[in-house]
């Protein structure tokens, strides 16, 4: 009897390890999910500044504080993502854009 009981309690333990497991990965896709998404959503974010530069190459020319915070934002983001012990490449790819963007935006609004 206690031989069968060991054996389902082990049993049980195995059943409760593989459930972990389980939703550890379900979590880790999850969040795989929603980090492209807000990657691709930088990027949008960065690339936006078109339509502005644009304005201001044509003679009218728009703030140059946000773009100018956002390109120190996201140079720091880069270098922090860059040069980690395990480089985060989603964090660096996704703020690159706006390194050159916004740098180009308060730019061109300035002169």
């Amino acid at each position: 009897m206690e031989t069968s009981l060991k054996k389902m309690e082990s049993e049980s333990e195995h059943v409760e390890k593989k459930a972990a497991n389980l939703g550890k990965s379900a979590v880790q896709d999850k969040m795989k999910v929603v980090g492209t998404i807000g990657s691709i959503l930088s990027v949008c974010m960065y690339v936006s500044y078109i339509p502005q530069i644009i304005g201001n190459l044509s003679g009218h020319p728009g703030d140059w504080i946000q773009p100018f915070v956002a390109f120190i934002n996201c140079t720091i983001w880069v270098a922090y993502g860059f040069f980690k012990q395990q480089r985060d490449w989603p964090i660096v790819i996704a703020n690159s854009p706006g390194i050159v963007f916004g740098l180009t935006t308060a730019l061109t609004a300035l002169f």
